[in-house]
């Protein structure tokens, strides 16, 4: 029988350290070369968390204890609210534990996950009014990690994690040191992936023959057998043919699906075979910004959909979520170009489409929703404004894109009841005593021009217009 009874100070430490159970960090998202003129914040959250949040109970955060080599110090951990750290170094040059608060990401995640929002597909770039990235991440034909075999065609654009990379995502410097050290020396494997795809193609060929001529198919034929000459030929045929040859390329190099290169030309290669590939059902929906880092959910949420009803105490199964309180970061300016407003849901900026309710320059809902134009410098926080959730998905680059709407008026109504700010059914019943036929405000008004005095002494319907006065001057 094994003796664990004594043990070693060095394996007794690393048995209840966790120094050696820190996963290494992830890379940092990559800068907007765009924004490099504009203002940036060294203290505003990264799009995504690269460390792991840590954490501990009470009675060891107050004593210091995170489980490390050494305690952190009680002035900077139990200041917050939700004891959080990210370890940056275990143990430095120094001899300290370099750390810093994890809380934002942490608290990011717990109010993502209070939105009950299921993390959907990327919406498609080549025909976004089809309505498929309402799928979630975790449906059959969209969480693939393992084609099955004799179905590579038919799921070879469906996955979202590949070999090589997002050519329309890499810089001129980027792409030609890919070029250089790892497509250059493929030339050998790339013939040889040439005579295979030849030697099915003509089997293939072959097979059909024999069956339309009701004869026994002849033996497959083999990649040996493959002549110089007849690559060659297979090979200028290719050229011809710009389709077939960017998606045989792809194949090989296991490039990440195309997008379309910007040209608006419908003869180009990558256009050609977005169209194809849409038509035939197998279009991706990475092709437009590339796929994503992680797994597309990124761990945020694991519902698959938000198709439940809600039901409320009083008045039963509502039709409509219960809409989320946004922050209004920024409103709509038209004389500085801002025509959409800046909204703020659980710590993510949200994104308004043009279609969107907000965007709707009317009366009615400019004297309503005062707060999407006017700067609110006054209520603490800033001004708030009632939202439905529509959908998120996370892009390339690991930032949370959460797509928002103007909230129904009934649902607003019950939520404001709901934390004592209303009553809905008190403004249901004086909605109902309104008279059908709304009255005027602009009449009385008209009427009051009509019968306002002229100019000088005279009025209209007095004795002395109708003459049976004398005028005092004649």
């Amino acid at each position: 029988m094994l003796n664990t009874g004594s043990v070693s100070p060095g394996a007794a430490l690393l048995r209840a350290s966790r120094m050696f159970s820190m996963p290494a960090p992830i890379p940092a998202a990559p800068g907007d070369y765009s924004s490099a003129t504009k203002r940036h914040s060294p203290t505003a959250t990264i799009p995504y968390p690269t460390h792991l949040s840590v954490t501990t109970p009470s009675s060891s955060r107050m004593n210091g204890d995170w489980g490390f080599k050494r305690p952190l110090p009680l002035r900077t951990t139990t200041k917050t609210t939700i004891g959080a750290v990210r370890i940056k170094q275990v143990d430095s040059m120094e001899h300290i534990t370099d750390f810093q608060s994890a809380t934002d990401h942490t608290i990011t995640l717990e109010k993502f996950q209070e939105l009950h929002l299921p993390i959907t597909v990327p919406p498609f770039e080549y025909n976004s009014a089809r309505g498929d990235w309402h799928r979630s991440v975790f449906e059959e034909d969209s969480d693939v990690t393992v084609i099955p075999k004799g179905q590579e065609r038919e799921f070879e654009n469906k996955r979202w994690k590949f070999k090589g990379p997002w050519l329309a995502g890499m810089t001129d410097g980027a792409f030609e040191k890919y070029l250089e050290k790892q497509v250059r020396g493929k030339r050998t494997e790339f013939r040889a992936h040439l005579k295979e795809r030849l030697a099915s193609e003509m089997t293939m060929q072959q097979a059909k023959e024999a069956s339309e001529n009701a004869v026994e198919p002849p033996e497959p034929v083999l990649a040996a057998e493959i002549t110089d000459k007849a690559l060659t030929a297979y090979m200028r045929r290719l050229r011809g043919d710009l389709v077939e040859l960017y998606q045989i390329v792809g194949s090989f190099l296991d490039l990440a699906p195309l997008s379309r290169d910007g040209s608006n030309s419908p003869q180009s290669p990558a256009n050609l075979l977005l169209y194809k590939l849409y038509k035939m059902g197998r279009a991706s929906p990475y092709s437009n910004s590339g796929p994503p880092i992680t797994h597309p959910s990124a761990g945020l949420s694991y519902l698959r959909t938000r198709h439940f009803q809600e039901n409320h105490p009083l008045y039963g199964p509502q039709a409509k979520h219960t809409p989320v309180e946004a922050r209004v970061v920024m409103p709509r300016h038209l004389g500085t170009g801002q025509q959409i407003p800046v909204i703020g849901v659980g710590g993510f900026i949200a994104k308004v489409d043009q279609g969107s309710t907000f965007n709707k320059v009317r009366m009615g809902v400019a004297v309503r929703d005062r707060n999407l134009v006017v700067l609110d410098l006054e209520t603490p926080g800033g001004s708030k404004k009632l939202t439905e959730l529509v959908d998120a998905h996370v892009d390339s680059n690991g930032k949370v894109i959460i797509r928002v709407d103007d909230s129904d008026d009934m649902a607003d109504l019950v939520h404001r009841e709901m934390i004592g700010k209303g009553n809905a059914y008190e403004d249901a019943i004086k909605d109902s005593q309104r008279p059908a036929t709304p009255f005027n405000p602009m009449r009385d008004r008209r009427e009051n021009d009509y019968r306002r005095p002229a100019f000088g002494r005279q009025q209209l319907g007095s004795r002395r217009a109708y003459g049976f006065e004398d005028s005092p001057g004649l």
